[in-house]
């Protein structure tokens, strides 16, 4: 059991919450691999041959009909409707994400003394049973530093937008067996943001309990910059509306097209997925996914 330490109200200190120091662009570190790694529901038939699909198989790239749609997600992902955001609401759920991680990883209490009004905010009537515990729960802790994250993803901003967003469609991948893909309707010229990567927010912890992890990106917004410890996670699979999530990755490098360029900022929750040449109206956006993403495939049979 992890001893406690009180701290003031402020938000300089950072979560350390992962030991593995490698970036990919899905990390499949802690996932149980048995059996399949995604529901299998009852598919319906999709409106069109255009219609966005609730999930993509991407890692083996195997041959699929582009018309399944999941009915049930993983647990821990569900369908994201953008909603109304309450900016003061998401301030306090950021903050009780962050103590409760540090709480759990660090053994350091948040302060609730007159002086962290943020702090009392963001626990008041949800987390009194943590604080009247002289000793640490830690399985609890983490429990509720889990659905900490959950409760601050009902509540996200809005997403950023491409400079080129309206001018992407998606459609049948011309990769054999890979499903949909994304096309340009409209010439990118080299450089241009096309869109952003970007989805529902993780912290190491959260990231590890879900079921498919195939939309899992690890960003580089952890501070000190050069520690990627505390890097967060984004997921895009519940994201229907992000785009991104559709480019495949043609496995040859000259074919990509565009790029993952991550901005080593904190806070900073999205990916911009950029231009590396010009491209012209009609083509498929390809990038690379890594080769880390390729070799945890086929460890896991793909």
């Amino acid at each position: 059991m992890a001893s406690s330490n009180s701290e003031d109200d402020c938000c300089s200190d950072t979560i350390s919450i992962d030991s593995d120091v490698a970036f990919a662009f899905v990390d499949f570190s802690g996932v149980d691999f048995g059996g399949h790694d995604y529901d299998k529901t009852k598919p319906e038939p999709t409106v069109g041959s255009e219609e966005v699909n609730c999930i993509e198989l991407k890692a083996n790239q195997k041959e699929k009909d582009p018309n399944l749609q999941h009915e049930i997600f993983p647990k821990g992902q569900f369908p994201h409707m953008q909603q109304h955001h309450d900016p003061q609401l998401f301030k306090a759920q950021s903050r009780r994400v962050h103590n409760l991680c540090k709480w759990y990883e660090l053994g350091i209490r948040p302060s609730l003394s007159s002086s962290s009004l943020l702090n009392l905010d963001a626990h008041h009537q949800k987390d009194e049973d943590l604080f009247a515990n002289e000793i640490d729960d830690l399985p609890i802790l983490l429990l509720r530093s889990i659905q900490a994250q959950d409760d601050l993803n009902t509540n996200l901003p809005p997403f950023p937008l491409g400079e080129y967003e309206d001018s992407l469609k998606v459609a049948p991948s011309t990769i054999d067996g890979a499903g949909n893909g994304l096309f340009t309707t409209v010439p990118i010229p080299k450089g241009a943001i096309v869109c952003y990567y970007t989805g529902y927010r993780h912290h190491y912890q959260s990231q590890k309990r879900l079921k498919d992890r195939q939309y899992i990106m690890k960003l580089q917004n952890g501070w000190p910059k050069f520690d990627r410890r505390n890097d967060g996670y984004i997921d895009a699979l519940p994201t229907k509306d992000v785009l991104a999530r559709f480019i495949n990755d043609p496995r040859l490098e000259e074919r990509c097209n565009v790029a993952f360029e991550h901005i080593k900022e904190p806070e900073i929750w999205y990916c911009p997925v950029v231009a590396q040449r010009d491209i012209a109206i009609g083509e498929e956006l390809f990038v690379s996914y890594g080769p880390r993403y390729w070799s945890e495939a086929r460890t896991i049979g793909g």
